[in-house]
């Protein structure tokens, strides 16, 4: 082989690894990579206009560390770690955690954090603010989520 087929070869795939660049850029832009919003079944035991039972604080405790520790930290002084602190939650406003970057849709969310909205977020973190980083697909249990914000509650 010569100089000149071993330089023509050199070419076509730089052209094709361009084109494949180009075309990968192409689809990104027309193709956003937003997910889409998943539907909330809403069963009638699990009404979520419906008051939530009274939850167990000591249960709140263990199941929230079970579930919720891994991205987590419950204590005033602890760093943010992949999720903000839990600290103070309830009555904080929604994606206003000082130091702590949320995802757009969370960040523009209005309102506080308490009792509905966290029930909300608990259920399903994808339907109530669709784009969310949370990895936490929800916890269908209304006890379970009722003694998780029972718990939320002291951490003051």
């Amino acid at each position: 082989m010569d100089f000149a087929a071993a330089n023509r070869g050199a070419f076509v795939i730089l052209l094709i690894a361009v084109m494949m660049g180009a075309s990968w850029l192409t689809g990104s832009m027309m193709i956003p990579d937003r997910l889409p919003t998943r539907p909330v079944i809403v069963t009638p035991e699990d009404d979520p206009a419906a008051p939530l039972p009274a939850g167990n604080v000591e249960s709140g405790a263990i199941l929230a560390n079970a579930i919720c520790s891994r991205c987590h930290s419950f204590t005033p002084s602890a760093q943010d770690t992949a999720g903000p602190s839990l600290f103070s939650v309830y009555g904080r406003p929604i994606g206003r955690q000082p130091g702590y970057t949320y995802s757009r849709g969370l960040a523009s969310l209005g309102g506080q954090w308490d009792e509905a909205r966290l029930n909300a977020w608990l259920r399903n973190p994808a339907a109530f603010s669709p784009g969310t980083r949370m990895s936490f697909r929800g916890l269908p249990d209304i006890n379970g989520r009722a003694d998780i914000i029972a718990w939320l509650k002291t951490l003051h």
